[in-house]
C-alpha cells in the first residue's frame, strides 16, 4: 500500500483537491468545483513540422489536413488545382510553384503555431 509520511494514502488523496484541500465530487474531475483549479493537464496533439512539409511537397493541403485544419487542406488543394488550370494561359508556370512553396512553409508555420498553442487558423500563415 502506497502511504504518504502522514498515512493518508494516495488513492485517498486522490478524491480530494491539491490546491484547497476539499474533497472532489469525482476522482476524475479536470477542475475542482471549489476553487476552479484544473487537476489535470491539457494534452496537446504534437504536430511535425517536417512531416507537414514533406505531406504538402507530394499534394497540395495534406500538411494542413495532417494539422488538422480539413477546411484549409481543401481550399489549398482546390486553389492547387486552379493553378494548374492556369497553365494553359501560360501564368501557371508562375502560379503553381509559387502555390506549392507557399503551402510547404504554411504546413511547417502552422505545425510550430499549433505545437506552441497559438492561434493558426489564418488561410496563409507565412
Amino acid at each position: 500500500m502506497d502511504t504518504l509520511n502522514s498515512g493518508i494514502t494516495r488513492d485517498a488523496m486522490a478524491n480530494y483537491c491539491q490546491e484547497c484541500g476539499k474533497e472532489l465530487i469525482s476522482p476524475n474531475a479536470e477542475i475542482c468545483p471549489n476553487c476552479g483549479v484544473r487537476l489535470k493537464e491539457i494534452v496537446i496533439n504534437r504536430r511535425s513540422p517536417v512531416i507537414a512539409v514533406v505531406l504538402s511537397f507530394f499534394i497540395w493541403g495534406l500538411g494542413q489536413v495532417y494539422n488538422g485544419q480539413f477546411g484549409k487542406g481543401i481550399a489549398y488543394f482546390v486553389v492547387g488545382v486552379l493553378c494548374v488550370a492556369s497553365l494553359m494561359i501560360l501564368i501557371g508556370f508562375l502560379l503553381v510553384p509559387l502555390w506549392w512553396l507557399i503551402g510547404m512553409v504554411d504546413a511547417y508555420v502552422s505545425a510550430k503555431r499549433i505545437n506552441a498553442g497559438e492561434d493558426a487558423s489564418k488561410f496563409i500563415n507565412v
